[in-house]
């Protein structure tokens, strides 16, 4: 296995990792392995023999990590907007709980 072939394995592993993480709601591994993938996508780019059918190949790659970050962000929209109804609806009882007790006290 040539050393380009096992850095894109690293990639998609890492790629992976990250789905992974993201379907438990672990957030903060996510960040973390995002920030570890980085520099070793930007190592493809220059371990690829583009002149020897290593672009094909890494497009190929590239857009595998794509759809998997695409199911990535899903569920990071689908977080946020839990977080951000459970928000209102704690804003929505909090001003229930206020309008309470001021008539409350009249």
């Amino acid at each position: 296995m040539s050393d380009f072939t096992a850095e894109t394995e690293t990639v998609l592993a890492v790629s992976r990792s990250i789905l992974a993480a993201a379907e438990a709601m672990e957030w903060e591994r996510v960040e973390q392995l995002g920030k570890e993938r980085m520099p070793l996508i930007d190592k493809l780019f220059v371990s690829a023999d583009l002149e020897k059918g290593g672009a094909e190949f890494l497009a190929g790659v590239i857009e595998e990590v794509q759809a998997i970050d695409r199911q990535v962000v899903c569920l990071i929209e689908a977080e946020r907007n839990r977080a951000a109804d459970e928000l209102r609806r704690f804003k929505l009882s909090r001003r229930c709980e206020q309008t309470y007790w001021a008539v409350e006290s009249e």
